[in-house]
């Protein structure tokens, strides 16, 4: 940001260059944070307070510095830089928080932005525009560096899975104008083995994987405290044999219609995730003809229980549609909710539950699955998570392998019967 400002490059950069004046923010999460962190980092300590021999110097040298504005009414704390450019006129740096509201970022054109922490979704999305390419000059850039403590949160979801894209962002890879760097506590060559030692024994391991190694996943108040590598596996071909289940929650549009595929190991009582499906905006029909080609033809379902709901067509349950699109085996899932969350994190804890690390839809809604402040499970962006406690409650007494699929049975007159789960006790009648 230093160099952006002063356009001060050295010979090897390879990134984006301006060759003029720049207006740039500096953004925090709050007026605090600005002042004892991000304003150090920048402009050191105040001119005036201390000697210019004890003062702490920022990024920005004091000779590149034309003048600094304070903040009115907070003593220390700096409003507006004026940089010197190397094309001989003047770049300004604003500081800026995400506690002054959305309203605060309208209405200008910025070059750069630093965000510190991600910011809301709605600044975020705010800030797009505000980097916009306008007369002639180029989109300017936003940069943001985080310790992603709170999980995957909405912003940062909507930066590695944009809109417009079907797969994730990877770590080095630009997509669409974006890219990501992880730096974790290896790449900092000042920190001692023994306090990296120290601070492990401080951290629980959920937490942990989000501060050494910056994994973007994992944080406060999550539904799963399970580190990812503990319930991730590399995929494999699945025996014939094993039982095969999938679980199905219905949506339309922000939620989407989600659906997880997974597969029983039953002799060591090991449950494989091994598929996911998760579309907005389509009929009933239209996810059958999609979920039949992973499976759902001849594989149990059981699905969200809201799904009985009456649909726009003609008063007919969504279940009905999709049974007469062809998934017939579709049985009501249980859906007590903690204790579904319970058994599901059972299973992980007890290394009874995996996830095929393909599955990025998956893992990015596990890394985001949190509580609120009253400890109830977030709404939103959990529909795969929801199948996967539909088929830990209700799926694995009912999942059948391929080579002994389930059957339609036929009823009295010889119509066929749509398939419910059997009560205990009851699978003679099958």
């Amino acid at each position: 940001m230093a160099m952006h400002l002063t356009g001060m490059y050295p010979d090897w950069w390879k990134g984006h260059r301006f060759t003029r004046p720049i207006n740039a923010w500096v953004l925090g999460d709050t007026n605090e944070t600005i002042r004892t962190t991000l304003q150090q980092y920048y402009v050191g300590d105040p001119p005036g307070r201390l000697t210019f021999e004890k003062r702490h110097m920022g990024t920005l040298h004091p000779s590149v510095i034309v003048s600094i504005a304070p903040r009115r009414g907070v003593p220390g704390a700096v409003d507006l830089v004026k940089v010197k450019h190397v094309s001989g006129g003047t770049s300004t740096l604003l500081f800026k928080s995400y506690e002054q509201g959305r309203k605060a970022f309208q209405s200008a054109r910025i070059d750069a932005v630093h965000a510190d922490e991600e910011p809301p979704i709605n600044i975020y999305r705010e800030l797009l525009m505000r980097l916009m390419s306008v007369d002639g000059n180029p989109p300017g850039i936003l940069l943001v560096t985080a310790t992603p403590l709170l999980g995957m949160s909405e912003t940062i979801l909507q930066f590695l899975h944009p809109q417009t894209l079907e797969t994730t962002i990877s770590e080095g890879d630009i997509v669409s104008g974006r890219a990501y760097v992880q730096a974790g506590w290896n790449d900092n060559p000042y920190l001692l083995e023994e306090e990296k030692a120290r601070f492990r024994e401080t951290w629980p391991a959920h937490e942990l994987e989000a501060r050494e190694r910056g994994v973007p996943s994992l944080g406060l108040g999550l539904v799963y405290p399970v580190s990812e590598s503990a319930i991730t596996c590399m995929p494999f071909v699945i025996p014939d044999y094993w039982p095969r289940v999938f679980g199905l929650d219905f949506g339309w549009n922000p939620s989407p219609t989600a659906a997880l595929f997974a597969a029983h190991d039953r002799d060591n009582d090991v449950l494989y995730i091994t598929g996911e499906y998760a579309v907005k905006e389509l009929t009933p029909q239209h996810h059958a003809v999609n979920l039949l080609k992973l499976g759902a033809d001849w594989m149990p379902g059981v699905y969200d229980p809201a799904g009985k709901i009456s649909s726009l067509k003609d008063g007919e349950k969504l279940v009905d549609l999709y049974q007469e699109a062809g998934i017939r085996y579709l049985s009501k899932a249980n859906n007590s909710k903690e204790e579904g969350l319970m058994r599901v994190l059972q299973r992980m804890q007890n290394g009874q539950l995996k996830i095929f690390s393909s599955l990025s839809r998956t893992l990015t809604e596990f890394r985001m699955y949190a509580r609120d402040e009253e400890g109830i499970p977030k709404k939103g962006n959990d529909h795969l998570m929801d199948c996967l406690r539909y088929i830990v409650m209700s799926g694995l007494g009912i999942a059948r392998s391929k080579s002994n699929p389930l059957q339609y049975y036929r009823g009295l007159g010889g119509h066929e019967l749509p398939y419910t789960a059997p009560a205990e006790g009851d699978w003679m009648r099958y």
